[in-house]
């Protein structure tokens, strides 16, 4: 916060006791209230309207969220040096608090804080993405609660601070990048988990693929079936790589799977003529060893296990599946079937494979997941990002395990930009276009 922006909210909320005092004690022209007059209407205008110059690449979003976090944080330091300011004028200054005049700058004081934190509120309210509807719903309960009011105004100029910081990062770096970063030798082709579909309107992999383009990247889907076996969605796979061979003219292509996708992936490259055509698999979060999860869910009784089965296959036949076998997929993914699927399906030889996965960090990192996850530590106290843990996820060369340094970590869904949120200390996009332009640089 800049030092003009402290002195105006140390002086401008006593226009009126400052008034009083130069005509009452100073022998001054009116020239100097006129001026001390279009001070103040400067002052004022420089808080409420531009309290912080636009930086460049700077969205207008962005520009007004930040503002609304410096009046935010305006108000509460407002507060704070109004009452230590009070204090001294009553008690050493031996100001009257009943005098008319006193009250009267009270009153306009209290109607200045008052204006810089609903202005501030406002703005952030209108801007943030990281507060949820909830949130924002509750920060304005909160705000109505004297004291819990503060820390409620605090959490919001908190928040909207972080996130300025986290996309004026990404602003700067996409600045310094190279627009062609992630135009490898071959196109890409995204290849997505089971339960989903390659669709329009909905992208699989949030805003992943955009920020992949903007970088040069040419990318393409799988199109497979959200709930087809292996061996089928492997079929979907070919026809698809065919495509984009023909389309593009190119000899080969790189596949970045994720989940059940990898499997889809490997099965085509290995035994049905993919891999004389594929420059590079890289699989994240793909249950190479197995999942827990689909071991429970065999588990079942039979008549509950069948009646999943028949609602989720008629319910995806009507969402575009041909072939829906929910019974088989899961098959596919027990820890058992992947053995066999390992033994049947060799690397081939002259693809490179390399795999990645990610991490949650408790039972409360992430509503959807939580039981999975919970499910998991109990079963065999794996580190796991809620469907698949580390160990399965590894796969020819392991290139890591993706977290942050906060206590959420990041979820098998997170890892995809399935729900588009923004997390502290990662950026699902930046992970995306490291990936490629390694790839690029390794001549894929």
């Amino acid at each position: 916060m800049s030092a003009f922006i402290v002195l105006t909210l140390l002086i401008l909320p006593h226009f009126a006791g400052i008034t009083y005092f130069i005509f009452q004690f100073l022998p001054l022209p009116v020239l100097w209230f006129i001026l001390f007059s279009g001070l103040c209407l400067f002052a004022f205008i420089r808080l409420f309207i531009f309290p912080n110059k636009r930086q460049a690449g700077e969205t207008t979003r962005l520009y007004a969220m930040h503002g609304g976090e410096i009046q935010l944080s305006g108000c509460f330091l407002c507060q704070i040096m109004q009452i230590f300011l009070y204090f001294i004028l009553i008690k050493k200054c031996g100001i009257s608090h009943k005098s008319g005049i006193f009250m009267l700058d009270l009153v306009l004081t209290l109607v200045f804080i008052w204006s810089v934190g609903m202005s501030g509120i406002i703005r952030v309210i209108l801007t943030s993405s990281w507060l949820s509807v909830v949130k924002r719903v509750m920060c304005i309960i909160l705000l109505h609660i004297p004291v819990i009011g503060l820390f409620a105004m605090v959490y919001m100029a908190r928040t909207s601070a972080l996130e300025y910081e986290y996309f004026s990062y990404k602003i700067k770096e996409k600045r310094s990048r190279k627009s062609d970063s992630c135009k490898t030798k071959y196109p890409i082709i995204m290849v997505h988990g089971l339960g989903f579909r390659d669709l329009h309107y909905f992208n699989y992999w949030g805003r992943i693929p955009k920020a992949l383009e903007e970088n040069g990247a040419l990318i393409y889907y799988g199109h497979q079936e959200a709930w087809g076996d292996i061996a089928h969605n492997a079929e979907d796979l070919c026809n698809t790589a065919k495509l984009v061979l023909e389309e593009t003219g190119a000899k080969k292509v790189n596949i970045i799977a994720h989940s059940k996708g990898g499997l889809d992936a490997r099965y085509a490259i290995s035994k049905l003529g993919l891999g004389e055509y594929t420059a590079s698999l890289t699989t994240i979060g793909t249950p190479h060893r197995g999942s827990v999860i689909a071991d429970l869910v065999k588990k079942l009784p039979k008549p509950i296990f069948k009646i999943a089965e028949y609602c989720i296959n008629s319910m995806f036949l009507r969402y575009g599946d041909t072939r829906p076998d929910f019974g088989a997929a899961a098959d596919d993914l027990t820890t058992a079937g992947t053995e066999q699927f390992n033994k049947n399906c060799p690397d081939f030889d002259g693809v490179y494979y390399q795999s990645y996965t990610s991490v949650l960090k408790g039972f409360f990192s992430d509503k959807i997941l939580a039981l999975p996850y919970m499910i998991m530590k109990a079963a065999d106290s794996c580190e796991n990002d809620g469907m698949v843990s580390v160990e399965s996820a590894k796969w020819g060369e392991y290139r890591g395990t993706i977290t942050n340094k906060y206590l959420r970590g990041i979820s098998h869904g997170d890892i995809i930009d399935l729900k588009r949120e923004d997390f502290r200390g990662f950026d699902v996009a930046e992970k995306y276009i490291e990936i490629v332009s390694e790839l690029k640089n390794m001549g894929f």
